[in-house]
């Protein structure tokens, strides 16, 4: 008997990030699985939620069910969501990271399912605050200068000396020194990064694949494009693409 199992997600790939919202996810991957547990057929829709007003939880499970899909993989469920998976017998299971890999996980039955509901703020606030999740975006930057945005962007991703934050909703940019210490046992580049400037999305041209592997289990984007300064980054903003691979040079990033 196969199986319906769908993934929330940034791109409507298998390779595609696991999106940490349920109702706002752009897509939902579709996963068929035989009783072999063999995946015999991928494929993506539009996450209906994300294009409501209100209650983008509640249509997104209301598509699932319409799917016939019994389990879904994703990061935060708000409690209406909740509901509504429940009654339809939909399970949900908390996944990070990258879809082909969550599936595996979920194949061995090494995915924690989603107890707790998450409050009302994570999924519901999403609806009135951000119709566009895009427009709340804030894109970190590696940077060679402190010239504004004309400021060239870092090859090596850990060790530019300068870092900026683009605010896509405001069009504001900053930008700030390099201060990592990257010999902090108890907390990453990536972490302190986080700190210190709350990005929803990271740009890299080279980052190691540890850097990738932390970045994705925060749930953060992870971009990458060939811009050669801010500027051009901001203005060909749709032509950023996923950053899959490391560069390979772990020691550098």
């Amino acid at each position: 008997m196969k199986q319906k199992v769908a993934v929330s997600t940034e791109e409507n790939t298998i390779e595609s990030i696991i999106d940490q919202r349920f109702g706002r996810c752009k897509y939902f991957m579709i996963i068929e699985i035989d009783d072999e547990k063999n995946i015999i057929n991928s494929g993506s829709v539009e996450n209906q939620g994300a294009l409501q007003g209100h209650g983008a939880g509640i249509r997104a499970a209301q598509q699932l069910g319409e799917l016939g899909v019994e389990a879904v993989i994703t990061g935060r469920v708000g409690p209406n969501a909740t509901t509504i998976l429940e009654q339809l017998g939909i399970k949900a299971y908390n996944g990070s990271g990258i879809v082909k890999e969550a599936i595996q996980k979920f194949l061995d039955e090494n995915l924690e399912k989603i107890e707790e509901v998450a409050e009302p703020h994570n999924d519901q606030s999403t609806n009135e605050i951000s119709k566009d999740q895009d427009e709340n975006e804030k894109i970190f930057f590696p940077l060679l200068e402190d010239k504004g945005i004309d400021s060239r962007i870092s090859e090596h991703f850990g060790h530019a000396p300068f870092f900026g934050l683009y605010d896509v909703k405001n069009d504001e940019f900053k930008i700030i020194g390099n201060d990592l210490n990257h010999s902090d046992p108890n907390k990453s580049p990536i972490d302190q990064i986080e700190e210190a400037v709350n990005p929803t999305t990271i740009f890299a041209k080279g980052i190691g694949g540890r850097a990738i592997n932390i970045i994705r289990s925060k749930g953060l984007g992870l971009k990458t494009g060939d811009f050669n300064t801010v500027k051009e980054a901001i203005e060909n903003i749709e032509e950023m693409v996923t950053q899959e691979n490391s560069c390979g040079h772990e020691d550098h990033h």
